[in-house]
């Protein structure tokens, strides 16, 4: 049980966000309020108020409520500013304005930009659909279920509207990102945040590793998750703050991949210096987390971030979002090489290859249950697990099973679809678009967490946080082209009409 300070780190984090927002601004405090929360808040307590529609107050409802009310602050006050500064520089900008002088420079006009449309409508329809799925799942799971000597009820309508609630919660860090967090200078922050807040939970996960994994419970009274599943190789796997210690795993590496961005990215040959020096402390940190898959998955994306031009890094990571999106159906027509994965996992360890084909022969088994409720999913109360006797036989793992098991393949095309379409746009456009080393670090990182979601679950708000940012990027550049105008359009502009020449001169008349 939780004790009474892990109650007062929750209740007490909007005064730290106030702190964070008023010393650091708008964007800085935005990305610390939500990184913070999810770095140092504890897992419980989970508060169920008895009002309905309302969604669990925990690490991730009071965080994000927090950065939506703080962000709306903060943007009018910065709004009230900038309208203080038009005012005063009117006149200038009015003698300064070229339409004053009667020609239309059809060069700068700015028309509609139909890929920016299309990719701002499927992100938008997507949204929409998300907040949705739990309505569209409820309507179609009114019947009881009988399964294993257990009997579920069905949903009605209203049972969904905490399940709105809660997604609504959950894709806040992802509609304030896409707002906020949406320029190159802004993704270069968010890289630095992440090099910050890895090294801080580096630290504290070496501390865990030697003494052992008890910080969470010596300071907020409990241990999150089950104690063997955090001994590893004669020594112990971190858990800090978290549900799981695979989710420090993957929180390493992500920072990981952050310095190695930060290295290619620095301003300055110091800076750079220092960052370097970095690197082989986070690789070690890493691998003394003992997580053999956020291993396997900083020793593809390091390189990548070291080596490559963001051109290449960024049509990888659209490849892989494109096999993440269609992964359901590629393991459910066995063309991943499932086999082949656990023999070759055996070869190196052969705990990890017999954890592995546990879950796969799990996900087997969930993933013929989810097929036959293919579109909405069998809904949430346990209804899409696989019991016998009236226990469960079935333990799901990744997110992607959980995902497409509760809400059917609208459900996972709603959720790794947000994930998937900023890095897939990015891909279609990367040539034209002149991806900058940021934005690319920012896409590998979230790929990174995008293929731990495979056979972890891992979806966090940073997850959202990153995927909203380059949403939010992607947007911003399509739509601040411009279409030229053809050659006898822009000379007819161009051509010194006597009321554009009279109006010059009275422009240049003395007053």
């Amino acid at each position: 049980m939780p004790n009474t300070l892990a109650y007062v780190a929750l209740f007490a984090y909007p005064l730290v966000a106030i702190l964070l927002f008023r010393r650091l601004g708008l964007v800085r405090g935005l990305i610390w309020t939500i990184l913070g929360g999810y770095l140092f808040l504890p897992v419980r307590p989970v508060i169920d108020l008895p009002i309905p529609g309302l969604p669990f107050i925990d690490k991730v409802f009071v965080p994000a409520i927090c950065a939506l009310i703080l962000v709306g602050i903060e943007a009018k006050r910065q709004a009230r500013r900038e309208a203080v500064l038009r005012r005063r520089q009117q006149v200038s900008n009015v003698l300064q304005d070229s339409n004053a002088n009667g020609v239309t420079s059809e060069t700068q006009r700015r028309h509609p930009n139909k890929a920016r449309s299309k990719g701002r409508l499927i992100v938008n329809v997507l949204l929409i659909l998300a907040v949705l799925r739990p309505m569209i799942t409820a309507l179609t799971n009114a019947e009881p279920v009988i399964q294993g000597g257990r009997v579920l009820a069905g949903f009605a309508l209203y049972d969904s509207g905490r399940a709105v609630v809660t997604t609504l919660v959950m894709l806040l860090p992802f509609l304030l990102a896409r707002k906020y967090i949406n320029t190159v200078e802004r993704h270069q922050i968010l890289i630095g945040a992440f090099i910050l807040g890895g090294v801080i939970y580096a630290l504290l996960a070496m501390y865990e590793v030697r003494m052992s994994p008890t910080l969470n419970r010596k300071i907020f009274g409990f241990f999150a998750h089950e104690w063997r599943q955090h001994l590893r190789q004669g020594g112990y796997r971190p858990i800090l703050f978290q549900q799981h210690g695979l989710r420090v795993g993957i929180f390493l590496t992500m920072a990981a991949v952050a310095v190695a961005v930060g290295c290619r990215t620095a301003k300055s040959a110091a800076q750079r210096r220092k960052i370097y020096l970095l690197l082989p402390f986070m690789i070690l940190c890493l691998i003394m987390a003992k997580s053999f898959g956020a291993i396997a998955l900083a020793a593809m994306f390091i390189p990548l971030a070291l080596f490559f031009t963001p051109r290449i890094q960024i049509l990888v990571v659209g490849f892989l979002a494109a096999i993440i999106l269609l992964y359901p159906v590629l393991r459910g027509s066995e063309v991943i090489p499932t086999r082949q994965l656990v023999s070759f996992a055996n070869s190196l360890d052969r705990d990890r290859a017999e954890s592995l084909e546990t879950r796969l022969k799990n996900e087997d088994l969930l993933l013929d249950r989810a097929f036959l409720k293919p579109f909405a999913g069998w809904g949430g109360q346990g209804r899409w697990g696989v019991f016998k006797d009236g226990e469960q036989v079935s333990v799901p793992d990744g997110r992607w099973v959980i995902t497409i098991g509760q809400y059917g393949w609208l459900g996972y095309l709603t959720e790794f679809g947000l994930l998937a379409v900023p890095l897939l746009l990015l891909a279609f456009r990367n040539k034209s678009l002149g991806i900058d080393r940021a934005t690319a670090g920012l896409a590998l990182i979230l790929a990174a967490n995008m293929v731990d979601l495979i056979p972890n679950s891992a979806l966090t708000p940073i997850t959202w946080l990153i995927a909203g940012s380059l949403a939010g990027w992607y947007e911003t550049q399509m739509a601040t082209r411009t279409v030229q105008a053809p050659a006898g359009a822009r000379k007819t502009a161009s051509r010194k009409t006597p009321a554009a020449a009279a109006g010059r001169r009275h422009a240049r008349a003395p007053v």
